[in-house]
């Protein structure tokens, strides 16, 4: 009995799609709070800045909530966190503000659309967001609170979630859903620069990239201080974290790419910190891919690889990623259906279906 207790491997519990989850709604969410910040920061005179950063982070939003369906196995169990009240479980609380952080970021699309369009030359199936009298300035500002609510409660409880779970001393740090946090905040403006750059009909405005680059160095910096005081903690946490190179190489790979990754964008953001010296969408575009491989690395080695360290047992829990639907599959689906969005947006804000206000030989005011 003693023997089997020490060395009888653990099942992996959570499973890709969970990796998969955590990436987008953290990505979805950082957007949320960077859109709000541009709204009350600039009192709407960013708007068209905030247009493509909530743009982004809806695509995001919708795919996140689907990787979560799918790894509860079967999509109807998500109801029952509706038939009983758990108010002390942060998945239960997260049942609560998923749907509606959802409706949030969907309403202010909506209105930013409305904000930054006009009705004449608007292609028929898009008039309806100029129906009746609504001021869309007015109304941001109140959906502008709900949205900075909801997106603050996502990313608490996705960290809580995982945080709060003893048996694991890696994962039981407040340092944890700090670096969720920070590794999906840096990654949204890289994408926007990227995502602008790539397009004829936005802005690519000096004040424009000196914002996003100090978004994108506030939280490259926050990557960088989350990680280093979780490995330097007196903790059981730290001390799990200080131990992982003796873990096999795997973690020397992890560690390594997560550094290649900090420091190129790192390097990328002080150069264009107050204007833009490197002028290539393709390199904004390799760097936007980085900083969402530097994101979803992250999770995949918190939420995924960590469980194969030792949590009862004495022995290293095997995992290999299968090609199914639960596995690789999976992770290809996501992406897939998550850069269908992106082109989706991005071509309805191309003005092809709505005439844009101020947008004129790829400026935007």
């Amino acid at each position: 009995m003693i023997r089997e207790l020490l060395t009888l491997p653990q099942e992996i519990a959570w499973l890709p799609w969970a990796v998969q989850y955590f990436f987008f709604i953290g990505i979805a969410a950082s957007a949320s709070l960077i859109a709000v910040i541009l709204r009350w920061w600039k009192h709407g005179e960013l708007k068209g800045l905030e247009l493509l950063v909530v743009g982004f982070g809806i695509t995001a939003g919708i795919v996140g909530p689907i990787a979560l369906l799918a790894d509860l196995h079967q999509p109807g169990r998500f109801f029952n966190f509706y038939t009983q009240m758990a108010p002390w479980s942060w998945m239960w609380i997260g049942a609560i503000f998923v749907p509606l952080f959802v409706v949030f970021i969907i309403v202010q699309f909506l209105l930013l659309l409305r904000e930054n369009t006009t009705k004449a030359g608007t292609y028929k199936w898009f008039r309806a967001l100029h129906w009746g009298d609504l001021n869309p300035s007015v109304w941001l500002e109140w959906t502008s609170v709900g949205l900075l609510v909801t997106a603050f409660m996502i990313l608490l409880y996705t960290g809580k979630e995982v945080n709060v779970l003893k048996s694991q001393p890696i994962w039981f740090t407040a340092w944890l859903p700090w670096a969720l946090f920070f590794t999906a905040f840096q990654a949204v403006p890289m994408c926007v620069k990227a995502w602008n750059s790539l397009s004829s009909r936005w802005s690519r405005r000096q004040d424009d990239t000196a914002i996003l680059s100090r978004f994108q160095l506030v939280g490259l910096i926050g990557v960088a201080i989350t990680l280093m005081g979780w490995a330097m903690s007196d903790t059981p946490a730290g001390a799990a974290f200080r131990d992982l190179p003796n873990k096999g190489s795997v973690w020397w790979t992890i560690g390594l790419s997560l550094f290649i990754y900090w420091f190129v964008l790192m390097i990328y953001t002080l150069v264009n910190f107050n204007m833009r010296r490197i002028n290539c969408r393709w390199i904004d575009l390799l760097l936007a891919l980085g900083s969402l491989s530097l994101a979803w690395t992250i999770r995949w080695a918190i939420l995924m690889q960590s469980q194969t360290l030792p949590k009862y047992n004495v022995v290293i829990n095997p995992y290999h990623l299968d090609w199914g639907f639960s596995g690789f599959l999976g992770i290809l689906a996501t992406f897939g259906l998550w850069l269908t969005l992106v082109i989706v947006v991005w071509s309805l804000l191309q003005d092809r279906w709505l005439t844009f206000k101020g947008v004129s030989h790829g400026s935007f005011k």
